[in-house]
């Protein structure tokens, strides 16, 4: 059975990344936007980075950013995974080194699908988030989950917006997403993390996979 991964986004601190990572979390986010309530500087992300085993993935999330900010950053930090928000910036995307690998963030809101124009050449995932709040992720507000299958055509889908532990089961039925990323839903305050609820979350991302398994093995 394909499991359904989970990115523990939103990490400030490297407490939280850690109890993120003991608690089975396959990626963990680092904002460097600083229009966030969660950014962190590159010395905090570069010791957090730090700290991370290499089969946790470390997803460096940006805004409008440029090629040169995304190498700088992943020269810097050691980021596995550059997360674009927003507009692509200046320079040639497809220059972009292996690594860090692109994970295009797409918002979709009401009834309306995805902007096509999103879509990038070469790039295989595509995370899913809330395009109604006004802001880049962390709002803790839900969409309707059924128009992230209007990009499942484009690549892996990577679902946002609102999720926790209490609502990530019914998404994972509907969605059968690739992955799921939380940050607000697993939040004690804004930027800080709870182990429990981290342990909570991921514990229902398992049931929901298991629950789909039983039901229909040849599922995901």
């Amino acid at each position: 059975m394909n499991r359904t991964r989970v990115k523990i986004c939103g990490i400030t601190r490297s407490e939280d990344a850690l109890a993120a990572v003991e608690a089975g979390a396959d990626a963990i986010g680092l904002v460097f936007w600083s229009g966030s309530k969660r950014a962190v500087e590159m010395t905090s992300a570069r010791k957090i980075s730090a700290l991370i085993p290499p089969s946790v993935s470390v997803v460096g999330v940006f805004v409008n950013a440029s090629v040169d900010e995304v190498c700088q950053a992943a020269e810097e930090t050691g980021i596995t995974v550059a997360q674009l928000c927003g507009q692509l910036g200046s320079g040639n995307w497809a220059q972009l080194p292996r690594a860090p690998r692109i994970l295009r963030a797409v918002p979709v809101s009401g009834e309306r699908g995805p902007d096509s124009t999103m879509r990038m050449n070469g790039v295989g995932d595509y995370l899913v988030d809330n395009g109604s709040a006004g802001c880049h992720g962390g709002t803790g507000e839900t969409f309707d989950w059924s128009l992230a299958d209007s990009v499942r055509s484009w690549g892996r889908i990577w679902l946002a917006g609102g999720l926790n532990p209490q609502n990530v089961r019914d998404a994972i039925a509907l969605v059968r997403p690739h992955a799921v990323d939380v940050s607000s839903g697993v939040e004690a305050v804004p930027g800080i993390k709870s182990p429990d609820l981290i342990r909570a979350f991921i514990d229902a991302v398992h049931h929901a996979d298991h629950a789909i398994a039983k039901a229909d093995p040849h599922a995901h």
